[in-house]
């Protein structure tokens, strides 16, 4: 009977904690007191599933998703168009270049590599793809933030900073000049032997989707050389972005309804 009641017990903190997410994925900025009328919960008890779901890293401080919770998130993200249409890209690049190319995108505070075509030289860049890395460090981590506001970029920085504490922000203000240039050079940021350039991929209109990058050894990424890699990623980045916008055009058009044929027939 005991077993029973601590079995009960534990689906209804669940059911709460899903309960909570739920709230919290509309409004991350709602207050407890807010939260514990509107789930009619005592406040001691939201305020402690919240402090577990931090403690988890299910949720940042500040009500955003944690780590654990974007790993699990990232290999179910709606992302297919996006790695379909972007693996001859990847493909070309690498057959190019030799180094690993990749696209990044943002989930929360992280960056989360959606796709990825490792490089063919002995000593290259690798990583799982699902893998949340920091967002404050690293070309790719650049791009996706340089087009957001200055608030909502300062946010997003400082939770990176505290999700991955051994990544020490570097010293860096050229947000606009990103913007304008549309690319990001690092080199031994994230690890001191790797180095990276990425460019943004961009939707039909003009937001930042992901980040296109390649990367290695930061030796293979000097000036000489960093012109055709920027040139070369911002022309399949634009190759994709025209993939993108052909595909959803095509599905937009295979879900318009059609006339029945008599009427079709009868207007002929």
């Amino acid at each position: 009977m005991s077993t029973m009641r601590t079995d009960s017990s534990r689906i209804a903190v669940l059911s709460k904690m899903a309960e909570i997410l739920d709230v919290l994925t509309e409004d991350s900025s709602i207050t407890l007191q807010a939260l514990s009328q509107q789930l009619n919960l005592p406040r001691p008890t939201i305020y402690r599933i919240v402090q577990t779901l931090i403690d988890l890293g299910i949720l940042t401080p500040s009500n955003q998703p944690g780590r654990r919770l974007i790993h699990w998130a990232s290999s179910s993200r709606n992302t297919h168009a996006l790695e379909n249409a972007s693996q001859e890209s990847l493909q070309r690049l690498v057959s190019k270049f030799r180094d690993t190319a990749s696209i990044y995108t943002r989930v929360g505070s992280a960056r989360v590599c959606i796709a990825r075509v490792e490089g063919v030289e002995s000593l290259r860049h690798t990583i799982q793809v699902g893998t949340p890395l920091p967002l404050h460090v690293g070309s790719a981590g650049r791009i996706l933030l340089a087009w957001l506001d200055d608030e909502t970029r300062d946010r997003l920085i400082h939770e990176s900073v505290t999700f991955f504490p051994g990544q020490s922000p570097p010293s860096f203000s050229g947000w606009q000049e990103i913007r304008e240039k549309q690319w990001a050079i690092s080199l031994g940021e994230r690890e001191s032997a790797l180095g990276s350039i990425s460019v943004p991929i961009f939707t039909g209109t003009n937001q930042v989707l992901a980040a296109l990058s390649i990367s290695g050894p930061k030796e293979r990424f000097v000036t000489d050389r960093q012109d055709a890699i920027i040139s070369a990623l911002q022309q399949e980045a634009h190759k994709i972005t025209q993939l993108l916008c052909s595909a959803k055009n095509e599905h937009a058009l295979s879900a318009t309804p059609q006339p029945p044929q008599s009427i079709v027939n009868k207007e002929d």
